[in-house]
């Protein structure tokens, strides 16, 4: 498995320049969560190859409903991203046994 990361800036006449950084990760991508401790800045990066993206509440602002809102849409999205993942990793699973299994239909 080979993974990768590309960045695009998109600027159009009259419009505010847009970036999107993209990870398509494989096993050396990393996600780290930074325990709050006595800062009370939030704070988590996803790291892959030369790409890092952090997410993070700045050091001077009181968390507040909206923070939380955005951390469980993320939780959300994460864990609708993991149950994917996992059923496609399962069909592969039982196509490879499938097709290496005598006498199954392939």
């Amino acid at each position: 498995m080979n993974g990768y990361t590309y960045t695009t800036i998109s600027m159009h006449p009259g419009n505010p320049a847009h970036v999107g950084v993209n990870i398509y990760p494989d096993q050396h991508a990393s996600v780290r969560h930074y325990p709050v401790g006595d800062d009370a800045r939030v704070f988590m990066s996803i790291d892959f190859d030369h790409t890092s993206v952090s997410i993070g509440t700045a050091s001077d602002t009181t968390v507040t409903d909206t923070h939380v809102k955005f951390a469980r849409d993320l939780f959300e999205a994460a864990a609708r991203f993991l149950a994917d993942c996992e059923r496609l990793r399962d069909q592969h699973t039982r196509h490879a046994t499938d097709k290496a299994t005598p006498g199954k239909a392939a």
